[in-house]
């Protein structure tokens, strides 16, 4: 049988149960083990557990030194994360499930750099200005911010000027497996950016310099980049490919 077979790109609220079991489906490790029932807190406290960053979204970060976080829980065959505890997964990587719609239960200045690929764009615009806010207290003097989203531009242009993004970005979502083939109406293209995958506000350059400004980062601490370009490599370097065509990276420099 089709595993599609059910599925309607045009009913928007069915589908929304079938992107959640999508996310449970990534959301799995071989090994978790508890490091401890507490979780770093000061800058030292970080330093010593090898960890300078955070990155948001992310089971498994691919900083040595990140530490992972995301809203879902992580499993793997004998155990599930639970919120206020620190994990090891696969033994590589440190991981804490966090909801960022609450306050960061980290110190103020306690980490180098922070970031987030396509997470901004899932919770309403009040939710996101506060998580900037907790995340502009928690980075260093020189700290970094990085954040990639969907750009809102790049899409309106695609469809004013019809210069063949849109249809890549339909043929690369069901060449991942992301449900069928989608519709090719531009008009459906442009609507599915802010009605699936639990998105609930899209951004183009002005907006994420707005979220910033609001936080607390000065007009000349933002700088917009490129793809896996930016102040530190092994930051930039998260960066994933497949999402490239369709991102905006903007960076937050924090001087004091």
């Amino acid at each position: 049988m089709d595993k599609f077979s059910d599925w309607d790109w045009e009913n928007p609220e069915t589908l929304a149960v079938r992107m959640d079991e999508f996310s449970a489906g990534v959301a799995g490790c071989e090994k978790l083990e508890p490091i401890s029932g507490t979780l770093p807190h000061s800058h030292q406290d970080f330093l010593d557990l090898g960890l300078t960053g955070i990155e948001f979204a992310a089971f498994k970060t691919a900083h040595p030194n990140g530490l992972g976080t995301d809203i879902t829980a992580l499993t793997s065959p004998e155990a599930s994360t639970e919120p206020g505890t620190l994990y090891r997964v696969d033994g590589e990587r440190c991981f804490t499930q966090l909801d960022i719609s609450r306050p960061l239960p980290f110190a103020d200045a306690s980490v180098d750099w922070v970031y987030a690929e396509h997470l901004i764009e899932h919770v309403p615009l009040p939710v996101a200005l506060g998580w900037l806010r907790e995340c502009h207290r928690v980075l260093r003097p020189e700290g970094v911010l990085r954040i990639t989203t969907p750009d809102l531009r790049r899409y309106l242009t695609s469809y004013v000027n019809g210069d063949g993004f849109l249809g890549k970005h339909r043929r690369r979502l069901s060449m991942l497996g992301f449900g069928p083939p989608m519709p090719e109406r531009k008009a459906f293209l442009i609507n599915q950016i802010f009605q699936y995958y639990g998105h609930q506000w899209i951004y183009d350059q002005e907006e994420l310099e707005y979220v910033l400004g609001e936080a607390g980062f000065a007009p000349e601490e933002v700088q917009l980049c490129a793809y896996r370009e930016g102040l530190h490599t092994e930051i930039a370097d998260l960066d994933t490919a497949f999402r490239s065509d369709e991102t905006i990276y903007v960076e937050a420099y924090r001087r004091t």
